[in-house]
């Protein structure tokens, strides 16, 4: 049941195979024997991209910059961070081309550019059943250099919302502002960064103290 390290055993996996594919997701069916030999079939893990999201402020404000976007899954337009998948357009190396998506997609959805992010957080969205990991970056030099360019198609369009970052911190402890759990953690990952990091730019600062008197006042 255990390894040599008393974490639990992996599974065996006996026979895998591709029951579903398509441009967004690769569902893969697995034949599994457990640590204590009990057989699960069929076990279904799907293959996303590598995720992305960033928390970037406004140069000149330091308001968060959020979309207002409709998500299908829950059937309405829900506030969220910029996030979206890492491609192959973005580069080999995983470090480099998750940044680059970061950029890449907070430019095409808001039209804000951003020069140097921070890797903030790396999390694992759901490793019972998905396989891939979201990477969450902070900026605060974000300026608005162009309109958003959305993905051809028609089915990408959201709204840039910018809003005080302590108040979003509010809503979401008093229930009042649901967000993706991913984003959540990226959220409140960015207070802690705000609060412990040692040489932020000088125009942050304001915000620092915002943060630390909202979270221990």
């Amino acid at each position: 049941m255990l390894d040599q390290n008393r974490r639990p055993k992996p599974w065996k996996i006996l026979k895998s195979k591709t029951t579903f594919e398509d441009k967004w997701l690769r569902l893969r069916s697995d034949r599994c024997e457990t640590a204590n030999g009990d057989i699960v079939e069929p076990y279904h893990v799907i293959k996303f991209p590598e995720w992305i999201n960033i928390i970037a402020f406004d140069q000149e404000s330091l308001e968060l910059i959020l979309v207002d976007e409709y998500r299908h899954g829950a059937g309405h337009a829900v506030f969220g961070l910029v996030s979206g998948a890492v491609d192959g357009v973005d580069g080999r190396s995983i470090s480099v081309a998750s940044k680059a998506a970061a950029k890449r997609e907070l430019l095409e959805e808001t039209g804000y550019r951003t020069h140097d992010p921070k890797l903030l957080l790396t999390a694992m969205p759901n490793p019972a059943t998905q396989s891939n990991l979201v990477r969450s970056y902070i900026s605060f030099d974000a300026q608005r250099v162009a309109e958003p360019n959305f993905d051809a198609g028609g089915s990408e369009f959201c709204l840039t919302v910018k809003r005080d970052f302590v108040d979003v911190l509010a809503d979401i402890s008093s229930g009042e502002l649901i967000m993706q759990a991913m984003h959540v953690a990226a959220i409140w990952s960015a207070a802690r960064y705000i609060l412990k990091t040692a040489n932020l730019p000088n125009n942050v600062q304001p915000l620092h103290d915002k943060v630390c008197t909202f979270l221990f006042d």
